[in-house]
């Protein structure tokens, strides 16, 4: 009897995790090239989706830009739109807004999760001031609000971050972010429910080199990301880098490779620019992970 009984909890408790899990994974940074380079280059600054990745970087963007980015999660289980583009730019402080829009089962309905629909959509906003010609700090929060065929929440999260350039060769960055709460989508029966919880706390670190010097005045083709990542909670670090090398000035190959807890993944990236225009993309082949694709575009202002 006993041992009947013991079977008997461990199963409700083993239903519990499973009808709670959480069923789908949204990408949590955005933009093809940074995903090109394993999400590594949160030192960087790039062009204005830096607002995504640390916004500290913000005040070391040389062009102010408008951002566009599709993401694609495998398996048909959503896609996603965001964008980003400067609000003000004056001396040494960069104020920059995004939206953004998740949605599943409206362009193809999932064989995981049939004639239910996700719509999430959000703001985001985010500060940079340089306190020195070569320090910042930045601060970015988000507002999303989630919904299913049968349930909604809001979320809210914010981020903080540093960025320190010595040189136009060379930068590095910090960032912390989680703060706050997420939307998750929960698997509970065949259902899925929009949750608001807490999200995983992340501090992240990393520098990026480029090549050849800028004193040499001869342009740059090579570029090097380097990150540890450590999510609070977890076991283990994560070890990023991706290079980016410019054969051509309208043409830019990548290559990331991240590796931790659970995780050895490659990415594959290609870049085009055509004047102020730029078009980027990624691919992530490997199974484990659940992402597809993303690319993205900008233009300089």
């Amino acid at each position: 009897m006993k041992k009947n009984i013991f079977i008997i909890i461990i199963f409700l408790l083993t239903s519990v995790v499973v009808l709670g899990q959480t069923a789908i994974v949204k990408p949590s940074l955005i933009g093809a090239r940074n995903a090109a380079l394993a999400d590594a280059d949160i030192s960087g600054a790039y062009n204005i989706s830096s607002m995504y990745l640390n916004p500290a970087a913000l005040v070391f963007v040389a062009n102010p830009s408008v951002f566009l980015n599709h993401s694609q999660i495998k398996n048909n289980l959503g896609m996603g739109e965001n964008i980003a583009f400067p609000v003000l730019s004056q001396g040494p402080q960069v104020l920059s807004m995004g939206l953004e829009v998740f949605h599943l089962g409206y362009v193809q309905q999932p064989d995981s999760f049939p004639g239910q629909h996700v719509f999430e959509y959000g703001y985001n906003i985010a500060f940079a001031s340089a306190l020195s010609s070569t320090f910042s700090m930045g601060v970015s929060a988000g507002l999303q609000h989630g919904s299913t065929n049968g349930s909604q929440s809001w979320a809210a999260s914010y981020s903080v971050g540093i960025d320190y350039s010595p040189s136009a060769d060379i930068n590095y960055g910090a960032v912390f972010s989680g703060l706050g709460s997420e939307v998750k989508y929960i698997k509970q029966d065949s259902l899925l429910n929009a949750q608001s919880g807490d999200a995983p706390r992340v501090l992240e670190i990393g520098a990026t080199m480029s090549f050849p010097s800028s004193s040499s005045l001869r342009r740059k083709f090579f570029f090097l990301s380097l990150a540890n990542e450590k999510i609070f909670g977890e076991t283990g670090l994560f070890y990023k880098a991706g290079v980016e090398v410019r054969p051509f000035d309208f043409l830019n190959l990548r290559f990331g490779f991240i590796t931790g807890p659970g995780v050895s993944e490659a990415r594959y990236g290609i870049g085009f620019q055509i004047n102020s225009f730029f078009m980027e993309y990624v691919l992530y082949p490997q199974q484990a992970s659940n992402m597809l694709e993303q690319i993205s575009l900008s233009y300089n202002i």
